[in-house]
């Protein structure tokens, strides 16, 4: 099974057509809770067993691939090793149920009737994969008022897709799901029991070796992370973690591959831990896919990155509806690259974040600003600066995230000096009085250059010194104006530069005295 919290997949899993197999042939019911056979229609998928799935080769991953014989024959110790790390598996072929022109349809030779235009019967079933309602505890329940979820009602009962018809399922009998009771002599009994599809509100056509994460699991043979794809049971967004099962063939000793085990997890699920982590932190936290076209995972405002849309037309929204049967036939789920989130303010944030960091190079120890603006008259959230960092994480599995922290950054006004301030003609007054003065003074000592007394002052270097004075003076006037990108660079530069444009003179002076006299010893 697959739900939302794991899955399991079996390569036994329809090997044999046993009577508590065939059982479950009668057990399906639709979105009313109407009972109908389990049966597959045109275009559906099922497994036909090569040698009743008994008959193995080997699996598709490179270890498995080797010839060990052939690799180390000379080195007995290694070829055992590699022989260790062969695994093998059942062979099956995935067929697909196909229409014939004549309306009827052939599978491997077999005739299955089209009886109606829209309902196929056909003679081959499914084992049924039921979904059920679950209680506080985690058990399946159908009692009116124990449903976990509220439903359409909000009263916690039990209802099937169409959110109207109560679930009252007592089937009862040997089900394969109830399991084998052996006797003393060793007699398998099938158990007969009345639980199987309590609180089953929906039935579906559903075997795991079809599914993504299941596939990608075989092929590798090793633990791995899938790619975000859309959930079978209930149209979400998410990932699986998948460990490959085996067992050892009694015969040959053999690794066997039977089955896959899986841990979902809903993007939803994990927008849901980062908001629980983050609900009282000013900062944003976001997880995007490092890989092009870098679609958002999850992020601490509760954005996923995904929304439903009509399956023809992936411009219009998904209509909001109660039936999930419905809705799964003309909406389907489509991913957003991060960097097209523009609905909201937070969005936006994110978007431009990511942006800046891509356009720099995702600088790992670097603080980049990002300043965004919302379409909102509000102007406490119309806009803000945000500083961004990013740090890629990778995992064991094939998980390759980059995640990003926006941390808000205060403006703060009130320390602009502007025309009109207490403390304008404080600086102003300061700022040119000393740079005319300056001036007066580079003027009087260029006039007087050829007196002796200017010339062992050595006027070049110490007029310099005193332009570079009247200009650092002036630098005092880019402290006035608002707080703007430019003019917050300029009061940097300018006094900085300005400061060490008046001492240079004096270093280079007091440099050439020392070439022109030495270190003093000649004193």
């Amino acid at each position: 099974v697959e739900n939302g919290g794991g899955g399991a997949g079996s390569e036994e899993l329809a090997s044999a057509v046993s009577p508590e197999m065939q059982k479950h042939l009668e057990s399906c019911v639709d979105n009313h809770g109407k009972m109908i056979p389990c049966l597959m229609h045109p275009g559906q998928s099922y497994i036909e067993c090569i040698d009743g799935c008994k008959a193995i080769q080997k699996c598709p991953d490179e270890n498995s691939q080797r010839e060990c014989r052939q690799l180390f024959d000379d080195n007995e110790d290694e070829r055992n090793s590699c022989e260790e790390e062969v695994k093998w598996c059942i062979s099956y072929r995935e067929q697909i149920i196909l229409p014939e022109n004549d309306g009827a349809i052939a599978v491997n030779n077999a005739k299955i009737v089209n009886t109606s235009e829209n309902n196929y019967h056909s003679q081959r079933g499914y084992i049924p994969w039921t979904q059920h309602c679950i209680d506080s505890s985690g058990l399946p329940t159908q009692t009116p008022g124990q449903n976990s979820v509220p439903g359409p009602d909000n009263l916690h009962n039990c209802y099937h897709s169409d959110g109207s018809n109560p679930v009252q399922r007592n089937l009862s009998g040997p089900y394969a799901y109830c399991g084998i009771d052996s006797d003393d002599d060793g007699t398998a009994t099938p158990i007969i029991c009345n639980t199987t599809f309590i609180g089953g509100f929906v039935s579906y056509n559903y075997d795991p070796r079809y599914r993504p994460w299941y596939t990608k699991t075989k092929e590798m043979q090793e633990p791995n992370w899938s790619e975000p794809y859309v959930f079978f049971q209930n149209d979400q967004m998410g990932i699986s973690y998948s460990h490959p099962i085996y067992k050892t063939d009694e015969d040959d000793g053999r690794k066997v591959f039977v089955g896959v085990l899986a841990l979902d997890l809903t993007l939803t699920g994990i927008a849901s831990f980062l908001i629980k982590n983050y609900d009282e932190a000013e900062n944003i936290v976001a997880i995007i896919e490092e890989a092009e076209p870098n679609y958002l995972i999850a992020s601490s405002t509760g954005t996923t990155g995904v929304k439903k849309v009509l399956k023809d037309d992936h411009s219009i929204p998904c209509p909001e509806m109660e039936n999930f049967a419905l809705a799964s036939e003309i909406c389907t789920t489509v991913r957003i690259p991060v960097a097209e989130l523009k609905n909201g303010f937070m969005e936006r944030v994110i978007s431009n974040s990511y942006m800046i960091q891509k356009k720099n190079g995702f600088p790992p120890s670097r603080l980049l600003p990002v300043q965004s603006k919302d379409d909102t008259d509000d102007v406490e959230v119309a806009q803000g600066v945000h500083a961004s960092q990013t740090k890629q994480f990778s995992s064991v599995g094939g998980i390759n995230w980059r995640i990003m922290i926006m941390s808000p950054v205060d403006i703060h006004e009130e320390d602009s000096i502007l025309p009109g301030d207490d403390m304008f003609p404080f600086l102003v007054t300061p700022a040119i009085i000393g740079s005319v003065v300056c001036m007066a003074l580079l003027l009087l000592f260029t006039k007087h250059r050829g007196e002796q007394e200017v010339i062992a002052s050595d006027w070049r270097f110490t007029g310099a010194f005193i332009f570079g004075c009247a200009l650092l003076n002036l630098a005092c006037l880019s402290l006035i104006g608002p707080n703007t990108d430019s003019l917050c660079l300029s009061r940097m530069w300018f006094l900085n530069f300005f400061f060490v444009l008046a001492l240079t003179p004096l270093f280079v002076k007091t440099w050439r005295f020392y070439k022109l006299l030495g270190d003093g010893t000649v004193i």
